[in-house]
């Protein structure tokens, strides 16, 4: 049984040579499958519309990432895999940026540069403090809350 499996696993590793295989985009068309076809089964004694639109939505994705798994098509693949990873790193980051934001926010004033709209990050207490936005050079007052005094 064992020499079976083998056989069939070579079979397929020749299949497969030439061919795109799975990447990121892949296991996210598989998760959007995933999460359509729970939906489609949310929606089934509400609406049949809304059940069907789900799910073919999802078999529309699964054919889809099946496609470029077995696609030989390797240069095109790679370009839709890269746009994928660049878009998901965006949203990825936006998220990270809103995190650190929130885990920094006693200890630092997170504040937009009025001419180039960077995001800056100062440090909070300082009282008002006259900024200069590193990338455009522009230079502004901000207040980063009430100055610490030491009354000993």
């Amino acid at each position: 049984m064992k020499e079976f499996f083998r056989k069939q696993r070579y079979k397929f590793q020749q299949f497969m040579v030439g061919r795109y295989g799975v990447d990121k985009l892949y296991r996210a068309l598989l998760i959007f499958f995933f999460v359509f076809t729970i939906l489609a089964n949310l929606f089934y004694r509400v609406s049949k519309i809304t059940y069907y639109a789900f799910e073919v939505m999802g078999f529309v994705l699964l054919v889809y990432a099946f496609f470029r798994v077995f696609s030989k098509n390797i240069e095109a693949r790679r370009q839709e895999n890269a746009s994928w990873l660049q878009f998901w790193g965006k949203i990825k980051g936006f998220f990270k940026f809103q995190n650190d934001k929130f885990k920094q926010r006693k200890t630092h004033k997170f504040v937009k540069c009025k001419n180039c709209k960077k995001t800056l990050r100062l440090p909070r207490h300082k009282g008002k403090i006259n900024v200069t936005c590193p990338h455009c050079h522009t230079q502004f007052v901000v207040n980063t809350g009430k100055k610490a005094t030491n009354n000993q």
